[in-house]
């Protein structure tokens, strides 16, 4: 008896550090599972915090490529319309150039006859004028 009493006892204390060590890594377990729990709530909070920044990031994009096409057309209806005016301005330049070759011609047409006509009324007094002495001499 007294040997089956004694192998119990040192049974019970084998078992008893084994609960010992099994309590201890247990408890170091927990420890363990509670760290790991809290880093993953933590990363949680943050992969939850960066969703929100790049949310908000996507936004801010999109609103910027927004305002970059606006800028963008509205370069190229003021490029367009400054084509335009380029090429009004040369179609403008050769009317007045043209304008100004048909009133040059114009005007040296006018001269010519303007001298041709000077030259014939010239002409008609000298006429007169010899006609007038003519006379004069005819009345003497």
């Amino acid at each position: 008896k007294r040997h089956l009493i004694e192998d119990l006892r040192s049974h019970l204390k084998a078992n008893q550090e084994n609960e010992k060590t099994s309590n201890e890594t247990l408890e170091s377990l927990e420890r363990k599972v509670k760290a790991l729990a809290e880093d993953c709530s933590n990363k949680k909070t943050s992969i939850d915090s960066l969703k929100q920044r790049l949310n908000v990031a996507t936004k801010e994009k999109s609103q910027y490529e927004q305002m970059y096409h606006k800028a963008k057309d509205e370069l190229e209806k003021k490029h367009l319309k400054l084509t335009n005016l380029e090429s009004k301005m040369i179609e403008t330049e050769c009317a007045m150039t043209e304008l100004e070759t048909t009133a040059s011609r114009q005007l040296h047409g006018l001269a010519k006859q303007s001298g041709q006509a000077l030259e014939t009324v010239q002409k008609k007094l000298l006429l007169t004028n010899d006609k007038v002495e003519e006379f004069i001499t005819f009345v003497k």
